[in-house]
């Protein structure tokens, strides 16, 4: 389960939704804190690196709190809090970072995907979506 953390770790260092694939112009610019909440809280999100090295699923619930797993030879996943800081995404998890906080801004591409300045893409995946 440490490997499976360490490379959890390393993706998640995220986590999250990759600014060098970010489209350029207007279209592109972050979200503010109340715009996250709208569009990311309560949902089902598949994510993945940029790079495509890692991908997993990531739930941020209403009152705070965060699941986040990853896919892998050796599945594995970790829980924490996630909170608005400003107009940046925030994510502690038990185990992965130590339980250091790292923010991330988070932006709209023109495909409707999310992107984090972490280097994570964001899908919803609600049911019947």
């Amino acid at each position: 389960m440490a490997g499976s953390l360490r490379r959890i770790a390393f993706a998640a260092g995220w986590g999250v939704v990759v600014i060098a694939g970010m489209p350029s112009g207007a279209a592109a610019a972050d979200l503010d804190g109340p715009s996250i909440e709208n569009e990311l809280v309560g949902r089902s999100i598949v994510w993945w690196e940029e790079g495509g090295w890692l991908k997993g699923h990531l739930r941020l619930a209403p009152d705070g709190t965060a699941e986040i797993s990853v896919e892998d030879r050796e599945p594995a996943g970790d829980t924490g809090r996630w909170a608005i800081r400003g107009r940046d995404l925030c994510t502690v998890w038990g185990d992965l970072r130590s339980g250091r906080e790292k923010c991330y801004s988070v932006r709209r591409n023109a495909d409707g995907r999310f992107v984090t300045s972490g280097g994570n893409v964001f899908e919803i995946r609600d049911a019947g979506v």
